[in-house]
Order: C-alpha cells, then sequence, then structure tokens
C-alpha cells in the first residue's frame, strides 16, 4: 500500500478530524495521546494539572479538549504548561486558542523565536492557516521543567527544524511502582539537511555529521517508553489495544532505537543521492 500524501493527512486531521480519531489512550503511566494516527499532542499528568506537549492544529482543538475532559480534567483550568517540540504549523496553528482557553504557560525554543510570525513558513494550501503567537518563556536546556512532581528534561535537537526539542522524564506507575524512562523525539524529519538548505559542500558535511552524531548520541539513552506527536514514527498504531487507559503495550526499549535507526537509513540514502559528495 502506497504511503497517504502528506497533503491528505494535513486536510484529514484539519477539516475532518473525526476520521482517523485515536481518542485518548494512555502510553505512560501518566501520559496520553490524542489526536489522529498521522499527527496529535501529548497529555501529562501531574499532581497540579496537565503538561501538554504541542498544541494541536486548528481543528483539533476541540477533540483535545474534549480528551482532557474524558481522563477527569478540566482544559480551562487544569492545562498548566504547554510545551513546543518545534515550530511547524502542524504543532501550533491551535496554539493561540490554546493559551486564550487554558492560559498555559508557553514553552518553546528561542532559536526559532520568530518562525510564528512569518506565515510563508507554514503554507499548507490554503489547508489550515498560520495563527502568530507570543511564548512566554523559552527552554534553558541545561535544566528540567517542573511541575506537580514530574520533572522533564528538554534536549535540543535539530534537524527537523533549528530548534527542535526532544523531552525525557521517568514516569513510576502508582500500583505497580515500576518506574519508566519515556522519550519524545520532537522531529525526526531532516527537513533541513537537503541539498538546497546548504551552499556548499563544506556545510552540508558540518551540518549532517552533526545530526548522525547527535542520532548515535541519542540511541545510546535507554528509553523504555517512546512517545510521539506524529504516531507513524514510532508505528504506535500497531501497538493501541481496545483498552486505550492500558500502557502496557508501550513498554519496549527497541521502539527508541528502531525509530533513530530508521532515520540514519534515510540519512544515508540522503547522503547517497546528494550533488554534494566527499
Amino acid at each position: 500500500m502506497m504511503p497517504q500524501p502528506l497533503h491528505d493527512w494535513y486536510e484529514k486531521a484539519a477539516r475532518r478530524p473525526w476520521e482517523d480519531a485515536t481518542g485518548p489512550v494512555r502510553v505512560s503511566p501518566h501520559s496520553w495521546f490524542v489526536g489522529q494516527t498521522w499527527v496529535g499532542v501529548i497529555l501529562i499528568e501531574t499532581k497540579e494539572g496537565l503538561i501538554i506537549i504541542d498544541s494541536g492544529i486548528n481543528g483539533q482543538m476541540w477533540q483535545i479538549f474534549e480528551a482532557i475532559r474524558k481522563i477527569g480534567y478540566d482544559p480551562e483550568r487544569d492545562v498548566k504548561l504547554c510545551l513546543l517540540s518545534h515550530c511547524h504549523i502542524d504543532h501550533f496553528s491551535g496554539m493561540q486558542l490554546l493559551q486564550h482557553y487554558c492560559h498555559p504557560i508557553v514553552y518553546m525554543s528561542e532559536l526559532e523565536k520568530d518562525w510564528p510570525n512569518i506565515p510563508e513558513y507554514h503554507d499548507t494550501d490554503g489547508i489550515d492557516y498560520c495563527l502568530p503567537f507570543t511564548p512566554d518563556r523559552y527552554y534553558d536546556y541545561s535544566r528540567p521543567i517542573e511541575l506537580g512532581g514530574m520533572r522533564i528534561q528538554p534536549v535540543l535537537t535539530p534537524g527537523h527544524t533549528p530548534g527542535t526539542t526532544s523531552f525525557f522524564f521517568e514516569d513510576t506507575d502508582d500500583e505497580t511502582g515500576k518506574t519508566y524512562t519515556v522519550g519524545l523525539h520532537g522531529g525526526l524529519g531532516m527537513n533541513t539537511m537537503g541539498d538546497k538548505d546548504f551552499p556548499d559542500a563544506a556545510s552540508a558535511f558540518a551540518a549532517r555529521d552533526a545530526f548522525r552524531a547527535q542520532m548515535l548520541e541519542l540511541r545510546e539513552k535507554r528509553v523504555d517508553i517512546s512517545i510521539t506527536n506524529h504516531p507513524i514514527n514510532i508505528h504506535m498504531a500497531d501497538r493501541i489495544q481496545n483498552d486505550k487507559k492500558d500502557y502496557t503495550p508501550f513498554v519496549d526499549p527497541s521502539v527508541w532505537t528502531q525509530q533513530l535507526d530508521e532515520k540514519l537509513a534515510e540519512l544515508d540514502q540522503l547522503e547517497k543521492e546528494s550533488k554534494f559528495q566527499r
């Protein structure tokens, strides 16, 4: 089966979000995915309210708010923080609505502080529209973000965008007492690694070598549960069970390395086909 074109995925998520909707799916003891099988957000429960990773897109916002209610929270009262993984429109076009309705403290990478205000970066051929927003804070990659006993460590992982940020945290099952390392790679696509992004071979080699080194370093990190804003990255749909409150199908350390290995293979192919050769 041929993969569905990106345009079709986006059109469905923005205009017909009830198609391919997952509903809230628990993916670790205290985190949930909600969205479509193509794109969505992560909700993280803490003792002081919810952390949301990404805001979602405009057409998804009613689903996200409904999911928050389904897992027992009030979106207007309980969404305390929003962490943006990277400044692509499919992860932030709902941000302005989220800010006005939920009033979270919004974090993003300072490397992309101007991106929300450059509409041409976010052209979706009329499917969605860019609503600029202003963050409250920028990531300090030397320290975790804390709320209600949850400590989330942001890690700069450029390549998809200059400020792509990944997140890692420890999550303990209240019943079993078992603790898992949970990781979300903020953006695996190599959108800034193409030939068009570099003026010459030296800059291309430097950027691609840095990307490869970063991926190999991340590969050495043990991650018990991989979560995602794009389910296809971890083949998440294959793991969703009828009981969507059961996170245990997502406990699999091999998933973290598998998604990185797939991206490293893509980098190999990109370099093989590049006009820049060593």
